[in-house]
């Protein structure tokens, strides 16, 4: 069963296909299967480029097994991998995701690589589509697919860093600079706005502010369904929750405080587990760059001894 801070902003207000997959779709013996077979034939692509060259044109590889199928074509500008149960296959939920990457050459400007990571399946007789680009799941494939970039040219594995974004172009900037003026201009007035509050919801509202505050010039660091998040909170959920709770009466406003502090604090909360999420993904990043390191400086010096 799902809690209230892991899902209640994303459920009621993010389309279907940008909400991350629950974990129970894979977490189970043939969805760890699944995912792990993936994985194991990606690396064997990937030995084969390195043994055999880089590649010119396009190249289709695919496995047909009895339970699953995998397809994996790469071109000189994307990489695109699908995946999907067999009717024979013993998982109870069928599923077919797909993950499709444009090469690092290839991007331009703030364009992400990852360009689609989606999973179809069906349960309870219906159709389902969500995201997989965040889920723990299929951290490995992403990366061995961004090997995969690199292997195309006969480069040995690395970890991702991504590309130096070049100068956006006047439109693109101007968007960006709208999007945070907005935002900003929303915590400038919910600023203004707890100065009417009572002390313990001021107290609340400020810890939640100094919370977003620092989002003004990340947003675009953030993910498209973190963004979302972040936004909406700042410029419509907190906005109408306080403009609702001043409407009410002296009585009722003092009957209803407690609920308002828990949702503020509910609020808080999520915000507080998006900044560990991303903290833990960058401590990721830099220890995987330290052992990747230590394996190729210390058989360098082994090679040369």
């Amino acid at each position: 069963m799902k809690d209230w801070l892991t899902t209640s902003w994303r459920e009621r207000f993010i389309p279907e296909r940008m909400r991350t997959v629950d974990d129970q779709i894979f977490s189970d013996p043939n969805g760890l299967s699944l995912i792990k077979e993936s994985e194991a034939i990606l690396d064997k692509i990937i030995a084969h480029m390195l043994k055999n060259g880089p590649i010119r044109g396009s190249q289709v590889y695919k496995k047909n097994g009895r339970t699953f199928k995998l397809r994996l074509k790469v071109s000189q500008k994307h990489v695109k991998l699908l995946t999907f149960d067999t009717h024979v296959s013993p998982s109870a939920i069928k599923k077919r995701f797909v993950l499709s990457y444009t090469r690092s050459e290839h991007s331009r400007g703030s364009q992400k690589m990852l360009k689609e990571g989606s999973v179809y399946y069906m349960k309870n007789g219906k159709s389902h589509v969500r995201s997989i680009m965040k889920s723990p799941y299929f951290h490995g494939i992403i990366q061995k697919m961004q090997h995969i970039d690199g292997a195309m040219d006969g480069h040995a594995p690395t970890s991702f860093i991504d590309p130096p974004i070049p100068e956006e172009s006047p439109k693109a900037s101007k968007e960006v600079q709208t999007e945070q003026d907005h935002y900003t201009t929303s915590l400038n007035y919910l600023t203004m706005q707890k100065h009417d509050l009572p002390e313990p919801i001021q107290n609340r509202l400020q810890q939640l502010l100094e919370r977003l505050n620092p989002f003004q010039h990340q947003l675009r660091q953030l993910s498209v369904e973190d963004r979302y998040q972040v936004k909406r909170m700042a410029q419509e959920d907190i906005p109408n929750l306080i403009s609702a709770y001043k409407e009410l009466d002296n009585e009722e406003q003092e009957e209803q405080m407690p609920r308002i502090y828990e949702a503020l604090t509910k609020m808080e909360l999520v915000i507080s587990k998006l900044e560990e999420n991303d903290e833990q993904l960058k401590n990721e990043r830099f220890d995987y760059l330290i052992r990747l390191n230590e394996r190729r400086y210390t058989g360098g010096n082994d090679a040369d001894q």
